[in-house]
């Protein structure tokens, strides 16, 4: 058995920590291991906002299928408002149907280098504006398509001789501008029917309106959380001594309200 060697009356023991130091210790210790795990967080975050960044940059998101603009601004597009505009490069005035539209960049979904739109509803817009045919994106070679009610052949945007496009190549592009913005404009699988197509005088010139109701595809329309069914497409081609212009008004059943006022707008494209 060991010998367990008692102090003595009188005789101090050890020297003990003092209670008050330890506690400071304690809680410098603590502090410093918050401090650091601030860092390293802080450091995390900074790294993840980082690769988005990175990511954001090297993948951006593809722009909204649907008539929205799908360049950005030209610089050598002319700034124009609301009410009247005038694109001098085609050769054409005309009235907005709404002044809510707002001047964007090209438009290279309906093919329209004066393009004016606003939001109806998240990621969908009521569009306007016109062009010429070297401002629609080109298909390559003749396309056919077929619509519920009557089919056509199409272009490729060449005129059929003489100084000015005739009547014939000015509805040929019409249905071939028509044609190109239902393949970019409309999301995937729409449906289109003829409601008119006939050559209308404006501003004493003889040219070419078709108007198109398009169908957004029902499974498009979920995947995209869009309200929008329907949609009516006017297409106007009128001749000029460098090709066809071309006006165009997409107007979608969020502003179905705006349908009986488009005819009117259309009677307001003139020449200049």
């Amino acid at each position: 058995m060991d010998l367990i060697e008692l102090p003595m009356p009188g005789q101090a023991g050890p020297p003990e920590e003092p209670v008050g130091a330890s506690r400071r210790l304690l809680v410098w210790i603590t502090a410093g291991l918050l401090v650091l795990v601030l860092l390293v967080v802080v450091a995390l975050l900074n790294r993840h906002r980082a690769e988005l960044a990175n990511r954001g940059l090297s993948n951006p998101p593809a722009p909204t299928i649907g008539p929205t603009q799908g360049a950005g601004p030209d610089q050598g597009v002319p700034a124009v408002a609301c009410p009247q505009i005038r694109d001098e490069q085609a050769h054409l005035g005309y009235t907005c149907i709404d002044n809510s539209l707002r001047q964007g960049g090209i438009d290279t979904y309906l093919g329209l280098r004066i393009a004016l739109n606003y939001e109806v509803e998240p990621g969908w817009v009521l569009s306007e504006g016109s062009g010429v045919p070297t401002s629609a994106v080109q298909s390559p070679g003749s396309v056919v398509i077929d619509y519920r009610t009557d089919g056509y052949h199409t272009n490729d945007g060449t005129t059929g001789g003489g100084s000015e496009p005739t009547s014939v190549d000015v509805r040929n592009e019409v249905q071939r501008r028509t044609m190109l913005a239902l393949q970019r404009a409309y999301g995937d699988n729409p449906s289109a029917r003829t409601l008119s197509g006939q050559q209308r005088k404006l501003s004493g010139t003889t040219g070419y309106e078709l108007l198109t109701e398009i169908t957004i595809d029902p499974d498009y329309r979920r995947a995209q959380g869009l309200q929008v069914q329907t949609e009516r497409l006017w297409v106007v081609g009128l001749p000029t001594p460098t090709g066809v212009s071309i006006f165009m008004m997409s107007i979608p059943d969020d502003r179905s309200d705006l349908w009986s006022k488009a005819e009117a707008i259309v009677g307001t494209v003139h020449l200049i």
